[in-house]
C-alpha cells in the first residue's frame, strides 16, 4: 500500500511539472492537405412520383377459331392514377400477301372499360372472346396462313388527349399486342 501511495505522489509531481517543461508540452500541428481532390457531394436522384399505366395481354386459341383475349392494366408507378382513362381491346384483320391492316380496313373495338382511380400497384382486367369467321385452322409465324389478326390492348385518356407528364410516367408501355396467323376459308 505504501508503494502505491508513492507511485501516486510521484505521478502527481510529474504532472505538476509538465507545463513548465517545453519538451513535455503537447503541440497541435496543422498540416495542410495537398494534392487532394476536392470533396464531392453526391446528390441522390429525385424519384418521380407519378402513375404509370402498364398494359399486358394474353391470347388463348381454341381449335374452332375462338380466341379469348385477357388484358391487364396495372399502375406500376409510385402515385395514384386519377385521370379518366379507357382500356380497349382492338382487333385488326389483314390478308396475305401484303398483310396490310390499312388496306383491309377491318378494325373492331371488342371491349372498352373506363376507369379513373387506380392506386399504385393495383390492376384492372379486361376480357374479350372473339370467334374468327370462316376459320380454317391455325398456322404459325413461320408457316403463315392467308390471314392474320392483330389483338391490341391500349390504354388512353377518356377524352383521347395525350397524357400529361404528371398523369403518366411512361406512355411506351400503354400498349400490348399479339398477332395470330390462320387460314381463312373464303380468301
Amino acid at each position: 500500500m505504501k508503494s502505491s501511495r508513492l507511485f501516486v505522489l510521484a505521478l502527481s509531481c510529474g504532472i505538476a511539472f509538465l507545463p513548465f517543461n517545453d519538451a513535455a508540452q503537447a503541440r497541435v500541428m496543422y498540416e495542410p492537405i495537398q494534392n487532394k481532390a476536392p470533396l464531392k457531394i453526391y446528390q441522390y436522384p429525385k424519384v418521380k412520383l407519378c402513375p404509370d399505366l402498364s398494359a399486358t395481354l394474353t391470347v388463348t386459341k381454341s381449335d374452332q377459331g375462338r380466341v379469348t383475349i385477357d388484358g391487364t392494366v396495372t399502375n406500376t408507378g409510385k402515385a395514384r392514377s386519377k385521370t379518366a382513362s379507357v382500356a380497349e381491346v382492338i382487333m385488326n384483320l389483314s390478308y396475305a400477301p401484303q398483310y396490310s391492316y390499312a388496306k383491309t380496313g377491318v378494325s373492331d373495338i371488342l371491349v372498352s372499360r373506363s376507369f379513373n382511380d387506380l392506386k399504385a400497384g393495383d390492376s384492372i382486367q379486361v376480357r374479350a372472346v372473339y370467334q374468327i369467321p370462316d376459320f380454317g385452322g391455325w398456322t404459325s409465324a413461320t408457316v403463315q396462313g392467308n390471314a392474320k389478326r392483330l389483338f391490341t390492348l391500349r390504354v388512353i385518356r377518356q377524352d383521347s388527349a395525350p397524357y400529361k407528364p404528371d398523369e403518366e410516367c411512361d406512355i411506351e408501355n400503354n400498349v400490348a399486342e399479339i398477332i395470330v396467323f390462320y387460314r381463312d376459308l373464303n380468301h
